[in-house]
C-alpha cells in the first residue's frame, strides 16, 4: 500500500516539473523568436494585428526616435543576471529530486545553492529595480507607436518587480503573503512578459 503521503509528494513534484518545463519551453521560444528577427520583415501581414497608425515617437524630446538600444539591451542583460539566482535554485532543486546521484554530491548541491542564494540572491533584489528603471528610460527615449506591446510587457514587469519589493519588505498585512509570493514566483507571469516584450520588439524591428 503506497504512503500516505506520497500522492502529495508526487503532485508536489510534479508541480515543479510543470514549473521548470514551463521556463525552459518560454527560454526556447524566445530564442527562437530572436533567432529569426532578421526574418521578420518578410511577415509583415501579421503585424497588422498589433499595428497603430503612428510609428516611431519620443514623447520625452518630441521628435522622431528609433530609440536608444544600448539601453534596452542593457535591461536585457541585467534582468538575466538579476533572475539567474533563481533560475539556478531551481535547477540544482530540480536535478536533486529528479536526478539519481549520491548523496553526498546531493548533499554538496543543496550546499552550493544554499552558498549562491545566500551570496547572489541579494543581487535579484537590487538589480531588478534598476532594470526598471533602465527599461522605463528606454520605453520613454524610444517610444514606438505602431504597437502597445511593449507597454503591456513594461506593466508586467512593473507588477513583478513590485510584488517582490512587497514580499521582500513585508509591506502587505500576513495573510496576503502567501498569495503574493505565488505570484510573484509564478513561472507563466513572468514567461508571459518575456513573451510579450519579445514579439513586441520583434514588431517594432
Amino acid at each position: 500500500m503506497a504512503h500516505p503521503h506520497m500522492g502529495k509528494g508526487y503532485a508536489k513534484n510534479r508541480l515543479k516539473v510543470t514549473r521548470i518545463g514551463l521556463i525552459v519551453i518560454g527560454l526556447i521560444i524566445a530564442g527562437l523568436l530572436f533567432a529569426t528577427k532578421g526574418m521578420a520583415d518578410d511577415h509583415r501581414k501579421a503585424r497588422g494585428w498589433f499595428e497603430r497608425e503612428e510609428q516611431h515617437h519620443s514623447p520625452l524630446f518630441g521628435r522622431n526616435d528609433e530609440g536608444n538600444e544600448t539601453a534596452g539591451q542593457m535591461a536585457a542583460w541585467l534582468l538575466v543576471a538579476a533572475n539567474l539566482p533563481v533560475a539556478l535554485s531551481l535547477l540544482i532543486k530540480w536535478t536533486n529530486t529528479f536526478v539519481p546521484m549520491g548523496n553526498g554530491l546531493k548533499g554538496a548541491l543543496a550546499r552550493f545553492n544554499r552558498f549562491q542564494k545566500k551570496h547572489l540572491m541579494r543581487f535579484h533584489y537590487l538589480i531588478n529595480p534598476l532594470v526598471l528603471g533602465i527599461a522605463l528610460w528606454h520605453w520613454l527615449s524610444s517610444r514606438c507607436k505602431s504597437t502597445a506591446l511593449p507597454e503591456w510587457g513594461l506593466a508586467v514587469m512593473i507588477a513583478l518587480i513590485a510584488l517582490g519589493l512587497i514580499m521582500k519588505f513585508r509591506l502587505c498585512p500576513k495573510q496576503f503573503r502567501k498569495s503574493v509570493y505565488r505570484l510573484h514566483t509564478q513561472p507563466l507571469v513572468f514567461l508571459t512578459m518575456v513573451m510579450v516584450l519579445t514579439i513586441g520588439h520583434l514588431i517594432v524591428d
